[in-house]
This record gives C-alpha cells, sequence and structure tokens, in this order.
C-alpha cells in the first residue's frame, strides 16, 4: 500500500540544550532518512490487517558533535501531552513501515509526532542499536500515522519505538525553504525558539504534514543554536544538502519554551 505513496518523512528525535553555531546540540535520540513514490498507502507494500502492539548557495558546514543516546522508556510528555512505546509485531506491521494506534493520533493528519527507536529492545538480543534512520508519516485512507524505515528495510518483529506527543502549545512542523535553508541546514523561524539558546529543541522527520505528498531526506540530522541570528536550525549531520520541502515536527521545552 505504501510503495507508491505517502511515505513518512524521516525522523529523528533530538534533545538538546544549546550552544553557538559552531557548537554541537548535547543530546541526540534517534534516527531520520528519506523515503520515496506516490500513491495510496505509502512506502511499500499492499495493505494490511489492522492490528496494534500498544537551491540552496553555499555549503554550510556544521560540525559534527552531536551525541546519540539510547532511550529506556516513553519520554515524559509534560502535561497534556502523551508517551507510549509501541512495538511492531507481525499484525501491525507491513514490510518497512509500522502502524501507529493511539486515541491521540488517529485521525489526527495535524498531530506533530516524535519518534525514535529504542534500542536494544527488538526482538534480536544481540541488537545493541536499531541502526536504521526512520520516519513518520500519516496514511489519509487508514486514518493513521505509521514509522517507517527510509531504507525500504523491513521493520523487524519486536522493534520498538518511543512516540511522544508533546503539548500542543510547545510544538509546530518547520519546512525546509529556498529562503531558509543553506547547504546542509534549514533554519527555523518561530517565536518560540527565536533567542532562546537554552531551549531543549526535540525533532522528528514528517514525510508528509497534514497528509499529503512529501519530501525526503534519508541522512541523520541535529540541531544546533546559530548565536549570529539567534536562531536555531535543522542540519543533516553527514553534511548532506538538504532539501527544500524537507519537513521537521518540532517539539520546545525549557527557556521560553513550555515546561516540561
Amino acid at each position: 500500500m505504501r510503495h507508491a505513496a505517502y511515505v513518512a518523512v524521516a525522523l529523528v528525535v533530538v534533545f538538546l540544550a544549546a550552544a553557538g553555531l559552531g557548537t554541537a546540540a548535547s543530546l541526540l535520540v534517534g534516527w531520520q532518512s528519506e523515503r520515496g513514490a506516490n500513491g495510496p498507502g505509502g512506502p511499500t507494500g499492499q495493505g494490511m490487517p489492522e492490528g496494534t502492539a500498544s537551491e540552496t548557495t553555499d555549503e554550510a558546514r556544521v560540525p559534527e558533535g552531536t551525541a546519540i543516546e539510547s532511550a529506556n522508556g516513553a519520554e515524559d510528555p509534560g502535561a497534556g501531552g502523551t508517551a507510549f512505546v509501541h512495538r511492531a509485531t507481525p499484525e501491525n506491521s507491513r514490510g518497512d513501515y509500522t502502524y501507529l494506534d493511539d486515541p491521540s493520533l488517529n485521525g489526527d493528519p495535524n498531530a506533530v509526532v516524535l519518534a525514535a527507536p529504542i534500542p536494544g529492545r527488538g526482538e534480536r538480543a544481540d541488537s545493541s542499536a536499531y541502526g536504521r534512520n526512520v520516519g513518520v508519516w500519516y496514511e489519509p485512507e487508514r486514518q493513521r500515522w505509521a514509522i517507517f524505515n527510509q531504507d525500504l528495510a523491513a521493520v523487524p518483529a519486536g522493534s520498538a519505538f518511543e512516540v511522544v506527543l508533546p503539548p500542543a502549545s510547545g510544538t509546530f512542523v518547520h519546512r525546509a525553504a529556498r529562503e531558509n535553508t543553506v547547504g546542509n541546514a534549514t533554519y527555523v523561524d518561530d517565536p518560540l525558539l527565536n533567542g532562546e539558546r537554552g531551549a531543549e529543541v526535540s525533532v522528528t522527520q514528517n514525510w508528509n504534514p497534514g497528509g499529503g505528498a512529501g519530501v525526503y531526506n534519508d541522512h541523520p540530522v541535529g540541531v544546533l543554536y546559530d548565536e549570529d541570528v539567534a536562531k536555531w536550525l535543522v542540519y543533516n549531520e553527514d553534511d548532506a544538502r538538504m532539501p527544500e520541502g524537507a519537513a521537521f515536527n518540532v517539539a520546545v521545552s525549557g527557556a521560553g519554551g513550555p515546561a516540561r
């Protein structure tokens, strides 16, 4: 059902404390990637049975240094938020994606969903890290959100993912556009973050905000604060050019953001 259609944008959940443009964020959880195709259903597959388990110009080089830390459980979303652990099963997964099923998400294409694999909680005992870029996307026909592997590899049964829906007051969707993108980075312009160098920022790639078509970005991402312009930016950690139209679910806490 997804082979030529709605593929979720790659995601990466990133939590970090600010620094200068040349200073990497302090905490990153998750990965992100790209996807491809258009049509009903999404990435690959022919549909699945219902089931649950619970032009840039000059290159802007952002230095590496974001630490990757494994998640040990659902993150506290704060008042008004929701957090849970989703486990992929044969019933709720098909090929490279696994459907989420939660009242706070179902039927809501505008939800701001954060998601990341939980290393070491999959079916294989030797799995110390999930090792793939993932993303989230919304399928209008099924009215469900899903997590998918950007490389189209099948989601292993038993794989666990941390899913967080932060309070709506501290969330928004950012899209990379020609005017806000330079090289491998896209600058975020939002009252919740502008000038807030001490904010904690969480980011997950969203392939199709609102349930429409999307843009892929198959690269790990991070976030940094640029003191020269007093804005945060989302960047591809491997220096790959940021594609125009790439979208990100963003959640803010700390500093001027809502308390968690």
